[in-house]
């Protein structure tokens, strides 16, 4: 695309000695394994492992059992919903004393999880590692003295079971029906195998299918041919030991020794017979163990390694370490006994409660505990003192960072509580880790919550007796206290973490897991992806996620942009085959008998199999709706946007791996559908330009005339495809895109206070939703930038926005990054990294935010957002930290257009190495270097 004026110094490129980037090689990316000096208490303390079609989470317990969750992307059961394959432990016997010298690593390297514990002649360790190349999970045990393992299946499927609570994508959900449903879901058990001709197994058979068939039907699509994508799906595993025997169908044992070699064989078929299944098991372990294991190690290592060295961003801080922030910014008020929404109301009084931006000492707290509840003081330093009533609001409170520590005392009198206690003090997004709290969760207990650290006492304030309650956060010493009638009842200590490695291991954990989860028959899920686990009060055990088996392509999409720039190629086919392939036809169909007109539209939320989600389209058969055959539900009823995001995804990679089969056989195809949809779907106003109604901006703005997205989508789609070269596309196509492009409206736009800015639609009205569907010109679609005259545009309609937030799908930091923001991306991306599950271990175990754990959209938007901050293009063009701090150092690698890779070295505000490779695409590059400024209002 043409761009002008380009808002940056642009500065020369040398070349600079190679061993300067290269050195980053001999750590990378060891720096970020994770390691933990103790066992964890239950799954919620697992690694993630996988080969992009398997996945395991992993963990050891107190007593020295290596527990695993088995994962696969296909396992969908007979109502569409994901399943995990099953639970298996590892019982090591004699086992040494767990305390002992405990240390677990995930060594990313090479995708393996190592424990070891024990000292002298008692020591073990555990090897667990998913081979690379097949769906088998490898578990080695060596150790000291001679030991036995056991291998014990822990099936949770093993009577059917009624789910009580369906999530918006079930296919039985009817929240209009007076049970809320229109069937109850029998969750089916899984069958053990009695006479595995191979150590241990289970497996799950779809002996029904319930929801293609209906969801067809309803639909109106019960006259497309298909195959029943859930009818006889067989998935399950086997557990083999070398020379191990059967003690029963559910327990295996290996001989006794000092080495134990187990494998897992994770297998989909469909449709098969269970025979069929287990047949094909057999073949594929005759077929492994033909090649020796050394060799199978060796390749899995490999893959892995070429995996790593082909993409990396390490960034440091050039500045001494600054204190750890113990509390994340966000835009609420301090509240007083209730949540920001008004819930979790305390039930009782409240006495004096004083807040500081400064930690107090112990002997300060104690001193304030000695004044009485209905005593006023004369402090020094607070920001507030008072005697607030439940549901008060500190004005301005907004505007404090907190920067420098926070002190909260509070007397409290709490009432006999439910089992969500109450709230004292409150300045969090409820059910998040966006803030802080002090409250009574759960019942009469005390707790304190910052960011994702908690304190917590259990029972510790029984009902209708004066408290004092006091929480300090020192950023200096990482210290957060919990004190109670002037005692420090909890505390712990927060390791201070360079900002900047924060973000950098973020960054690489979340790749990794896309790497786990990525390369499966379907597309990596948005909520959870492979990797949920069992959590109270959720029902099936870790078949549970919140949202659902669907797919919305506002989810999905995300982890898909962070994959052309690391040169992962192979993780985008999923995508590519489910909505550029599989579904073309279905889609095509639809569009004819809905709107009887050509091209294809593909709906914000569907099935695996392509079908809406019966909630959405809504349970009136097709046959009986008049003129709408559309869903009832106005989520996302007019909501056309995926279509052009999916020919984005697809031009870039054409545009990154030229792959030119790819693009004249799957990609243009299917982008001409999408184009010829809207053609034939709009009529034009009397200027000749479609008028697009009705329609909406995303889930948020319901009622709409030419909104912003898919305005914008068409204005840059159109673009790209009339830039290719003549010889990969044909005249009958361009002639279409052009009289096409000559109709598509200009982008919207809206004054405020005589300001002119982007707006989310030409007309819009009805917000439902927290989305900026206005920023869509910015990204994904780019035609505002930081280095294009219209970049002002793009900054105001940025600091207008009436929807902010680092965590989640929301995509402020990309935005800031593409308009050339450095320190408000900065600022966004480290509050995003540092904000991982409460509840969860693993450092990159995201959410659950808007959707469930680990949510792969807050990852997504971190890895983008990073990328964009060193490396943006257009067209032929490379723009080189174009949203840089210049106290960040940072060595990379990254992919680019035209199969380039730049190599380079930013340290102490200068570019210190850089290898552009091909070399004749060296001229393209443009070295963008920020002046310093910081924009307001972020």
């Amino acid at each position: 695309m043409a761009r002008h004026g380009i808002a940056t110094i642009v500065a020369s490129l040398l070349f600079l000695p190679l061993s300067s980037a290269l050195e980053v090689e001999t750590h990378w990316p060891d720096s970020y394994d994770v390691e933990w000096q103790t066992p964890s208490e239950d799954c919620r303390g697992s690694m993630p492992l996988g080969n992009g079609e398997v996945a395991v989470n992993a963990w050891i317990e107190k007593d020295g059992s290596l527990r695993l969750y088995l994962a696969r992307s296909d396992s969908w059961d007979e109502y569409g919903r994901l399943l995990k394959i099953g639970r298996v432990r590892f019982r090591i016997h004699p086992v040494p004393e767990v305390s002992q010298e405990f240390r677990q690593r995930l060594r990313l390297r090479d995708a393996t999880m190592v424990a070891s514990w024990g000292g002298g002649k008692q020591w073990v360790t555990i090897q667990v590692w998913v081979d690379a190349h097949a769906p088998v999970v490898h578990v080695e045990i060596t150790s000291a003295a001679p030991t036995t393992t056991t291998a014990i299946l822990e099936p949770w499927r093993t009577e059917p079971m009624e789910i009580q609570h369906l999530e918006v994508s079930d296919v039985l959900i009817d929240r209009e029906h007076p049970e809320g449903k229109r069937g109850k879901l029998i969750v089916r058990p899984d069958t053990v195998l009695e006479n595995c001709p191979f150590g241990i197994g289970w497996y799950h058979h779809n002996t029904e299918s319930i929801g293609p068939a209906l969801t067809a039907r309803i639909q109106g699509l019960a006259d497309f041919s298909r195959v029943d994508p859930l009818l006889h799906r067989v998935f399950g595993a086997v557990v083999y030991a070398d020379n191990g025997r059967t003690l029963s169908p559910r327990e295996l044992q290996s001989i006794e020794g000092t080495s134990h070699r187990f494998k897992i064989w994770v297998s989909t078929l469909h449709p098969a017979t269970p025979n069929q299944w287990l047949n094909s098991i057999v073949q594929l372990k005759n077929e492994y163990e033909a090649v020796p294991a050394e060799k199978h190690r060796e390749l899995h290592c490999q893959w892995w390694k070429d995996f790593w060295e082909r993409h990396y961003i390490v960034v440091s801080s050039s500045s001494p370490l600054p204190a750890v922030r113990m509390v994340p910014e966000n835009e609420h008020r301090i509240r007083f006994g209730w949540d920001q929404a008004g819930g979790n109301r305390l039930s009782g009084e409240l006495g004096r409660i004083s807040l500081w931006e400064m930690p107090l000492s112990d002997l300060d707290i104690r001193a304030l505990a000695q004044v009485g509840p209905r005593e006023s003081m004369n402090v020094r330093w607070a920001v507030y003192t008072g005697f607030p009533k439940p549901g008060d609001i500190l004005e301005g409170s907004d505007k404090i960072s907190f920067d420098s520590g926070l002190t909260i005392e509070a007397w409290v009198k709490p009432e006999q509580l439910r089992p969500g206690g109450g709230r004292i003090v409150d300045k969090v997004t409820p059910g998040r880790d966006d803030g802080f709290l002090l409250d009574t969760y759960p019942g009469n207990s005390l707790r304190c919550i910052a960011g994702n650290h908690i304190l917590q006492v259990k029972d510790a304030l029984p009902a209708g007796k004066w408290y004092h309650v006091a929480v300090t956060m020192d950023p200096q010493s990482g210290e957060l206290k919990l004190f109670l009638n002037g005692n420090v009842v909890a505390q712990k200590k927060i390791p201070v973490e360079d900002p900047a490695y924060v973000v950098s291991r973020g960054y690489c954990l979340q790749r990794f897991i896309n790497a786990c989860a990525g390369r499966g028959p379907y597309p990596i899920k948005f909520n959870g992806s492979l990797f949920t686990v069992a959590w109270p009060g959720a029902e099936g055990d870790a078949d549970y996620r919140r949202w659902g088996p669907g797919y919305w392509w506002q989810n999905t999409r995300l982890p898909y942009y962070t994959m052309c720039a690391a040169g992962d190629f192979e993780l985008m086919q999923p995508l590519f085959q489910m909505y550029a392939k599989d579904l073309v036809p279905l889609f095509k169909f639809r569009t004819r008998k809905y709107f009887n007109h050509g091209g294809l539209f593909i709906p914000e939320c569907i099935y695996f199999w392509g079908d809406v989600f019966s909630e959405t389209y809504g349970w009136i058969p097709f046959e009986e709706r008049g003129e709408d055959k559309l869903q009832t539900s106005r989520w996302h009823k007019w909501e056309w946007v995926s279509g052009l995001e999916l020919a984005w995804l697809m031009l870039d990679y054409y545009e990154y791996s030229r792959d030119e089969k790819f693009l004249k056989e799957t990609a243009l195809p299917v982008i001409d559908e999408v184009l010829t949809f809207f053609n034939e779907h709009y009529q034009v106003g009397s200027d000749g330009k479609l008028v697009m109604h009705p329609a909406q901006a995303l889930e948020t703005w319901w009622d709409c005339t030419n909104p912003m997205p898919e305005i914008a989508g068409l204005h840059a789609v159109l673009e790209r495809l009339l830039s290719l070269p003549t010889g990969l596309t044909n005249q009958e196509f361009r002639n279409r895109w052009q009289t096409l492009r000559a109709k598509i409206p200009e982008l919207p736009v809206r004054e405020v206070n005589g300001v002119t800015m982007l707006a989310p639609a030409e007309k819009y009205a009805t917000k439902r939703n927290i989305e900026n569907p206005e920023l869509y010109a910015v990204f994904p679609f780019r035609l505002v930038s930081f280095e294009n005259p219209n970049n002002a545009l793009g900054i105001e309609t940025l600091h207008h926005r009436l929807d902010r937030g680092h965590v989640g799908w929301r995509q402020d930091e990309i935005f800031m990054a593409y308009l050339g923001l450095a320190e408000e991306a900065r600022q966004y991306v480290v509050a995003r990294a540092s904000e991982w599950n409460s509840e969860s271990r693993f450092p990159a175990f995201w959410g659950p935010n808007f959707d469930w754990v680990p949510d792969q959209d807050h990852g997504s938007v971190l890895m983008i957002a990073l990328q964009s901050m060193l490396l943006q293009k257009d067209g032929e063009k490379m723009f080189l930290l174009p949203a840089w701090p210049r106290d960040w150092s940072v060595r990379f690698r990254l992919h680019a257009p035209y199969r380039t890779v730049i190599t380079g070295e930013y340290k102490d505000g200068q570019l210190v190495y850089l290898d552009v490779e091909p070399p004749e695409r060296r001229k393209d590059v443009v070295l963008c270097l920020q002046q310093g400024s910081v924009s307001k209002g972020n």
